[in-house]
């Protein structure tokens, strides 16, 4: 499989089967976020959903057969997208709310490129890739997307409580006041002024959701996982117990400058340092 010199493709959209034969030629078998399609297939089955993906990436230009050896050619932009993909050791799962609606997507990164994988609205099977530029200018465009306010209050301590409290908490916001839900933070973190602060953005979020930090360590993916509110005033970063057997959460003022350095930080962190 060669590639051509040069593309004008700037959305690069394939169907699960497409991404995953493209992936599986450039060798990857570790597509985040993306079930085999084809788990089940006898191996006659998939040589003839190869033909029929074949045909379909022909169509829709992604891939070029050459007319004297009949090699087939694959685009720059789609190789660079399905093996950033597919290949890269870092990335990132991002889910969140906005303005009442969701978003939900997987970043790779390189040191050069970052591609975010994402399912296409209405077209389940789908997958939209496409290139947010360097990790720098991606950060930057996901948190603007996420809308992190830019207001940078004073300083508060960390405040740790029960992470089954504070979902209780979270989970019942609607209609109450912002003093009632001060109150209830206060009861588990003794801390009245930073409980107040909390509950001021709480109360007036503009958008929430959870990321995953990912490491491929070889054999397996290493993950670190953050959850975050965000208005206009102020956002909090939450990190949480996981195992069943604790429960903790522990959140943070953050100023968006400091979120982009914390990506920053993780998303370039060369190989092999990722336990701190």
């Amino acid at each position: 499989m060669l590639t051509v010199h040069d593309s004008k493709q700037k959305v690069v959209t394939l169907q699960i089967k497409e991404l995953f034969f493209l992936a599986g030629i450039l060798g990857s078998d570790r597509l985040l976020g993306v079930e085999d399609p084809f788990r089940g297939y006898m191996a006659e089955d998939i040589a003839l959903e190869w033909e029929r993906v074949k045909t379909s990436l022909l169509d829709k230009g992604y891939l070029i057969q050459d007319q004297d050896s009949n090699e087939l050619i694959m685009t720059p932009t789609v190789f660079s997208r399905v093996a950033i993909a597919g290949l890269s050791d870092r990335a990132c799962w991002i889910r969140y709310t906005h303005s009442g609606k969701s978003y939900e997507s997987y970043v790779h990164c390189t040191d050069e490129r970052v591609v975010e994988v994402s399912r296409v609205a209405d077209e389940p099977d789908s997958f939209r890739l496409s290139d947010l530029g360097n990790v720098r200018e991606a950060i930057d465009f996901l948190i603007q997307r996420m809308n992190w306010s830019g207001h940078s209050p004073a300083e508060k301590p960390a405040l740790m409580c029960s992470k089954k409290k504070f979902y209780d908490v979270m989970n019942d916001l609607k209609n109450k006041e912002l003093q009632a839900v001060a109150d209830e933070l206060v009861q588990e973190t003794s801390d009245p002024e930073g409980a107040l602060a909390l509950a001021r953005c709480l109360v007036n979020k503009e958008s929430e959701g959870e990321l995953r930090l990912l490491v491929w360590n070889g054999e397996g993916w290493k993950s670190q996982s953050a959850a975050f509110a965000a208005s206009t005033v102020s956002n909090w970063l939450f990190r949480m117990s996981t195992a069943a057997s604790d429960d903790w959460l522990v959140a943070a003022l953050t100023t968006r400058e400091q979120f982009h350095e914390m990506l920053l930080d993780w998303l370039k962190q060369p190989a092999g340092e990722e336990e701190r």
